[in-house]
């Protein structure tokens, strides 16, 4: 594509493209501002993304009109045009960039929500394939953001109530300084777990062993006492892989006051709390700075192994391995035995719904692995982290820059080592006095709006973008309506 400048009538700078002008041979500026009033914004936007729009005259005008709005300027020329630095962002498409992963990860769910796209007819015309796919992943990207919206709304709630359990009966904390100089294995339940079992085994006082809650089971039935047990999952089916650690109090449990956790797991075994570094999750860490509880900074991710590798890089320098982490369905189970989940699955099994139907549904229901093996495969920083895998006996695919070796190769890297002293977790009790005035704290900050945000997105997303006051004022009664009913489960709970 051949760029030629010129000057306009006005004395502004316009440029043709192949022959065809881009911006008006007159008034650039009149032709921008009379473009951008013919657009009928019904909202408010937080955020503009416009596809390739030229030269400066269209980011001044939005800034006027929305200027509390973020801007993204979507560059498809390949040579910079002279505006990119006024906008906010400026994305070069040419340069492969994953736009539905680029929004997704630098804006959240909320500001997509309230967000909108602009293009030109001089844009569409010239990159009518680009913005085809432009839009796509734009749609894809809303998708993704609706389904993140609606989860949150769900989960909120729950793991405000978990944190408050969290709050009112765990008793015992290991100090949060905890570092390693051994290597860490961190198991998971994919069925590929079996085949590290014995090597884990023999090796076991020569490396510091992370057990995802749902290998628990897996670990302990093999005599394999793991040094901590890591869990995220807030919901109740999480909580069913702890019930082994009932008879194994001198177990840690590593995890973020929004986890689900069953009280006598919180009264009995040392708790490592995990504190989550995003923005997002201000009230958890605005909790547990409250109840005076110091927690490990890790990251939030859609699956536990995701925080777990997190985990493992904040407490060693050492090599990290990873067992267990199958991210693609297979035949047969979709985990290592025993499971509590399967054990509780089988006792509803019988002859018209038995075990096979059921193992064969679940493993063509499993999107989100997908989801989570893009994510390992997009990480950079782990020159030290190995898959433990036989890929010739299984369909696993790699996982980008993190190194895959076998059981035999998992074993030949430990034997020159010898065992070592294992690393021993500080314990420190809680007073429940404290535990009492947070959970007050947290029923007097459900009345802000910052919480209230927080806790239920989806129905201050629809409140900020609805236009019809009528229906505005029934979204206000029905989320005033959960707020109370949310503070009042609290309060039993407090009272317990």
């Amino acid at each position: 594509m051949q760029l030629l400048f010129s000057t306009a009538k006005d004395n502004s700078q316009t440029f043709s493209v192949d022959g065809v002008f881009f911006h008006s041979t007159y008034s650039p500026s009149k032709e921008a501002d009379r473009f951008l009033q013919s657009i009928n914004f019904t909202f408010n936007p937080d955020l503009i993304l416009f596809v390739e729009p030229g030269l400066n005259y269209y980011s001044e005008i939005i800034k006027k009109k929305f200027p509390q709005c973020k801007t993204i300027c979507l560059r498809i020329f390949e040579q910079p045009l002279g505006d990119e630095a006024t906008w906010d962002y400026c994305i070069k498409y040419s340069e492969g960039i994953n736009l539905k992963s680029f929004l997704i990860n630098n804006f959240g769910e909320e500001k997509l929500l309230s967000s909108t796209i602009i293009i030109t007819k001089q844009a569409e015309t010239l990159f009518k394939e680009q913005i085809n796919q432009i839009i796509l992943q734009y749609k894809n990207a809303l998708e993704d953001s609706k389904t993140l919206l609606v989860t949150r709304q769900f989960f909120e709630k729950k793991w405000l109530l978990n944190s408050c359990n969290f709050i009112k009966y765990a008793k015992t904390f290991c100090d949060t300084k905890i570092k390693t100089t051994l290597p860490v294995i961190v198991c998971a339940s994919g069925p590929t777990l079996f085949s590290s079992i014995p090597v884990i085994k023999l090796i076991e006082n020569k490396c510091f062993i992370v057990c995802l809650s749902s290998a628990t089971s897996v670990l302990l039935q093999n005599d394999i006492i793991p040094d901590v047990v890591l869990t995220t999952d807030g919901g109740w089916w999480a909580g069913e892989h702890l019930k082994a650690l009932k008879k194994h109090k001198e177990i840690p449990v590593a995890a973020p006051c929004e986890a689900f956790i069953q009280k006598n797991i919180l009264l009995n075994n040392p708790i490592l709390c995990l504190e989550y570094n995003d923005s997002s999750s201000f009230v958890s860490t605005q909790i547990l700075e409250n109840a005076n509880i110091k927690g490990l900074p890790v990251l939030r991710n859609p699956t536990v192994s995701g925080t777990a590798l997190s985990f493992a890089k904040a407490i060693t320098q050492n090599k990290i391995y990873f067992c267990g982490l199958d991210l693609a369905s297979g035949k047969g189970q979709q985990h290592t035995k025993p499971n509590e989940i399967e054990k509780d699955s089988n006792i509803k099994d019988f002859r018209i719904k038995n075990t096979e139907t059921r193992i064969a549904f679940s493993r063509y229901n499993t999107g989100s692995l997908s989801i989570y093996r893009d994510w390992f495969c997009e990480q950079e920083a782990v020159s030290n982290v190995y898959r433990v895998i036989d890929l010739e006996k299984s369909n696993q695919k790699p996982l980008g820059k993190i190194k895959d070796i076998s059981p035999k190769d998992f074993s030949k890297q430990f034997e020159q080592l010898s065992d070592s002293p294992k690393t021993k977790l500080c314990f420190q009790e809680t007073q429940s006095k404290q535990n009492n005035s947070t959970i007050h704290f947290i029923c007097d900050r459900l009345s802000t709006p910052e919480w209230q945000k927080q806790i239920f997105p989806a129905d201050f997303i629809s409140l900020k973008n609805c236009t019809d006051e009528n229906q505005k004022k029934n979204l206000e009664e029905r989320l005033s309506a959960k707020i109370e009913n949310l503070t009042e489960k609290i309060r039993k709970l407090r009272d317990e």
